[in-house]
């Protein structure tokens, strides 16, 4: 579903590059491809594409636990990577994966596309500027949350398949060695779903970051406290079949507040709403243009950017490594105050 809706589309859309083929054995998708998006060569398995020389650049959509490993023989092949988050289901994975990204001299890309949402990347800029001019005071407090357990809409028209896979990838180690066996399928959860929330605490707050405490209290909530120098930082991810995506984030000045309203992925049409509140002469409140534009989209062109001299994807492989050992330390934390 993500490879037909948030990836392919885009790429077939943009007169820089090619799509030269897709990995897909599965007879039902192959010809979905061929029939609904004009793939013109469609292979059987991912090995023929890393061997292709005329190949430059590769995105890979898999189940999780075969993304690692599919990266890194991409990497390996000399192929510069657009993944899919997360980027591996440890941290040792990732850090050899940005390692030999950086040895082959490659451009690595995680997708966390909700850097390249339009309101999300105002909101940065505001936020820079609140914090140069101090024009609200000092920033006390930011909150960051998601409280969503499925899209809360239909994807976009996709072809589902209708039989399972006979070729199997190569997979990772699920979790480090260090969590406990009972806790494999919570951790693998969070770092799913609660991985874009802290690529989005290290976008907006670029210096390193403490995690002063972390509960775990059942299987569907993880609730952390963390800590940049004198701001204090809560992070809170809850799976609720609320009917509705609910997730967001909120800066509070001594003065104000900039409020973020993140729309659900599958919102095609969806922006982050930004919200302005001041309380400087008097109290007000705007909310903020942003711009258009669909996350999955932008991401798919900031990535040909990259590959064509512009600047570098909006969550390189580097930037979602610290968003896994956060992951670590936040867990660990989880673990010392687990009875």
């Amino acid at each position: 579903m993500m490879s037909q809706v948030g990836h392919l589309p885009f790429f077939l859309a943009d007169p820089r590059c090619e799509v030269v083929a897709v990995a897909e054995e599965r007879p039902s998708l192959a010809a979905a491809l061929v029939r609904d998006y004009g793939v013109e060569r469609v292979v059987p398995h991912h090995r023929e594409i890393l061997a292709d020389p005329n190949v430059d650049a590769v995105v890979i959509s898999a189940p999780r636990p075969a993304t690692a490993p599919m990266t890194e023989q991409a990497l390996s092949a000399g192929k510069h990577v657009l993944a899919e988050k997360p980027m591996a289901l440890t941290s040792e994975d990732a850090a050899r994966l940005v390692d030999l990204a950086r040895q082959n001299g490659l451009t690595y890309a995680v997708g966390f596309m909700k850097r390249c949402d339009p309101g999300i990347q105002a909101a940065r800029e505001v936020l820079d500027d609140l914090l140069a001019s101090r024009r609200l005071g000092e920033l006390l407090a930011a909150r960051f949350f998601d409280y969503s357990k499925n899209y809360a809409m239909d994807p976009p028209v996709h072809t589902r398949p209708a039989e399972s896979r006979v070729v199997r990838f190569p997979t990772s180690d699920l979790y480090p060695s260090w969590l406990p066996d009972r806790l494999a399928a919570d951790w693998q959860w969070f770092l799913n779903a609660g991985s874009h929330d802290l690529n989005l605490i290290h976008y907006f707050f670029r210096d390193s970051i403490d995690v002063e405490a972390a509960i775990h209290p059942g299987p569907d909530v993880v609730s952390a406290l963390l800590r940049q120098h004198a701001v204090t930082i809560t992070l809170e991810v809850v799976k609720s079949a609320i009917g509705v995506w609910r997730e967001g984030v909120e800066f509070v000045f001594e003065k104000g507040c900039l409020t973020l309203d993140i729309p659900s992925p599958m919102a095609v049409d969806g922006v982050t709403n930004v919200r302005l509140e001041e309380n400087v002469d008097s109290p007000s409140c705007r909310i903020l243009e942003t711009g258009l534009g669909w996350s999955f989209a932008r991401q798919a062109s900031r990535f040909v950017d990259s590959l064509s001299g512009g600047p570098p994807p909006a969550a390189t492989g580097e930037d979602a490594l610290r968003d896994m050992q956060l992951n670590d330390v936040i867990w660990k934390r989880i673990l010392a105050t687990d009875v």
